[in-house]
């Protein structure tokens, strides 16, 4: 039963970094636009999620270092992907970034500033210059000026909404359908932009907040949207207590010491090619996710492999301390990178209760951001007309690998990008009212899901995150895929029977089939990559192999 039918012309699903300048956008075109969140409008999400001191976007305007340039941001992209990256999205990112920066100061962001009153920078991952402008409190700034301009001018906002389909008709996007508190909302609009982040809660070891759950994957592959590198899941070193929180490349410069439960060395058991242990540590200083690219690759096998088979630590990962690094010498190098960080990076573990100068802290590896989606062009549009998608939802501009601090600014270029094309399109298509054979599918969609308990949707949560961990995170093989395929095939089933008398919100066990459909879009193309590239490891296939040189596509 359809209790709340709305119409607008463009639909904006989620309420971060890209669903935000999405919105405006579309405004700024002329278009009526309503954005749906399942949690509150610019303080839910991935966006607004810190899990490190700083954020970091990526500018080339050479303030910060006069030999970068566009086309040297170009080029590290395309150098990060290996070959996995749409190179017209890349181009537009390199180019569109100065804007991107200059919109979000128009909007009062301010990026933190060095002693010198020019901008703070740092090179972010697999970067070659130094062009990170930085964010402090990660990005919660950011998506706050961003609130700030969607309230002041007034643009219709709905929380508490899980969108669940999209609506159809000869092949295009005319609506899509929710679920707000039990209740069933239909809403019919020119175009429908996914902006609702990645699924990174797939997992039990993850750096997302628990609200994002792959739904926009999900919707779009339920609609026949084409999805693609879906088998590029960034993962990398975390401290895993007593809170969350990324361990930035910076760090790695010290060259932290690392053991077991035991106190034991245990990296150099995993290195091979006449590595050292220090080699690989050493070179995590170049990126913070996991990538086979180089022979930081080590550190992160040897830890998921010393906790899954080995002696981990007290709570479950492995020991990481600087307790014998000389700072004093470390600093005064000429181009240090940690040197103007540490005084952030430092605050921002006292305040999480770690003194990096005197404590051992546990660690873990921990999936991060998605590099796949669903495949845009230019316009940020799918392949399904008047479907629009971006920021972590959305495919291409990023490969195998993505730059450090390109997520943020991609959000913002293809957020705009998706926003102007969703409304003009829009504005040029009548709004018709939903139909009752369309109202009846999603009936028929609901319906076919059990009632399960509380007990019983979080048992399934903690089942499959337990797999995905063991699957999936930094360390792949073909016979582990296959049974993992085959949990989530138990799973699903679990998810369509139940009787529970007092059973869980329909929203829960509509997130539980998105990260389901996730898991399973990210093992088929893992399973289906026969090689190692980036952040994708097959312990089967180690090495790159030029024949899968192409996007895998779903």
């Amino acid at each position: 039963m359809i209790t709340k039918n709305l119409k607008t012309d463009v639909l904006v699903v989620g309420s971060g970094g890209a669903a935000l300048r999405a919105a405006l956008a579309a405004q700024e075109q002329g278009a009526d636009v309503l954005i749906a969140s399942k949690g509150a409008i610019g303080r839910s999400g991935a966006t607004y999620f810190s899990v490190a001191e700083v954020g970091a976007f990526n500018v080339p305007d050479g303030a910060i270092d006069p030999t970068d340039h566009p086309d040297e941001f170009y080029s590290d992209i395309m150098d990060a992907a290996q070959g996995m990256a749409d190179c017209r999205l890349a181009r537009i990112v390199a180019d569109e970034a100065i804007p991107a920066k200059d919109y979000l100061e128009k909007l009062g962001l301010r990026y933190a500033r060095s002693e010198d009153g020019g901008y703070m920078g740092y090179r972010a991952c697999f970067s070659k210059k130094t062009r990170s402008h930085v964010v402090e409190n990660h990005f919660k700034p950011l998506v706050k000026v961003l609130r700030e301009e969607v309230a002041r001018r007034g643009i219709q906002t709905l929380e508490g909404v899980t969108v669940t389909n999209l609506i159809l008709r000869d092949g295009e996007c005319a609506g899509a359908f929710g679920q707000k508190d039990g209740q069933t909302l239909a809403v019919a609009c020119g175009s429908v932009i996914l902006a609702c982040g990645g699924a990174s809660t797939l997992f039990a070891h993850n750096l997302y907040p628990a609200d994002i759950t792959g739904d926009g994957y999900a919707i779009a592959r339920r609609a026949g949207a084409v999805i693609s590198n879906m088998e590029f899941v960034q993962a990398g070193i975390g401290l895993a207590w007593p809170s969350v929180n990324l361990f930035g490349n910076q760090l790695w410069e010290a060259v932290p010491r690392i053991t077991n439960g035991k106190g034991e060395a245990f990296i150099y058991k995993y290195v091979q090619g006449g590595c050292t242990e220090r080699e690989a540590v050493a070179a995590k200083s170049g990126h913070f996710p996991f990538s086979v690219r180089d022979v930081s690759r080590y550190v992160e096998i040897a830890v998921q492999e010393e906790i899954k088979h080995g002696t981990p630590a007290e709570r479950g990962g492995v020991y990481l301390d600087f307790l014998d690094v000389d700072f004093e010498e470390l600093f005064s190098r000429e181009n240090s990178q940690l040197r103007p960080m540490w005084p952030l990076t430092y605050q921002r573990f006292k305040e999480l209760g770690v003194d990096l100068y005197r404590e051992k802290i546990e660690i873990a590896c921990f999936a991060h951001a998605i590099n796949g989606g669903i495949r845009t062009d230019e316009h940020g549009e799918s392949s399904i007309p008047g479907l629009y998608a971006a920021g972590e939802a959305a495919s291409g501009p990023h490969g195998a690998d993505r730059l450090g601090g390109n997520m943020s600014v991609t959000c913002q270029v293809f957020g705009r990008r998706a926003g102007e094309a969703a409304a003009k399109r829009a504005k040029n298509r009548g709004l018709t009212d939903i139909t009752p054979e369309e109202i009846r599918r999603e009936e028929a969609y609901l319906a076919s899901f059990g009632r399960l308990s509380k007990e019983g949707t979080a048992e399934i949560l903690r089942r499959l995150q337990k797999a995905s961990d063991a699957a999936l995170l930094i360390v792949r093989d073909g016979a582990s895929l296959k049974n993992y395929l085959r949990e989530l095939s138990e799973l699903e089933a679990r998810l369509h029977t139940g009787h529970a008398a007092e059973p869980a919100a329909v929203e829960t066990v509509l997130e539980l089939q998105n990260l389901l459909d996730t898991g399973r879009m990210i093992a088929e193309s893992a399973f289906a990559r026969r090689e190692s590239r980036g952040s994708h490891y097959r312990r089967d296939f180690p090495e790159l192999d030029p024949d899968f040189g192409h996007m895998i596509t779903i």
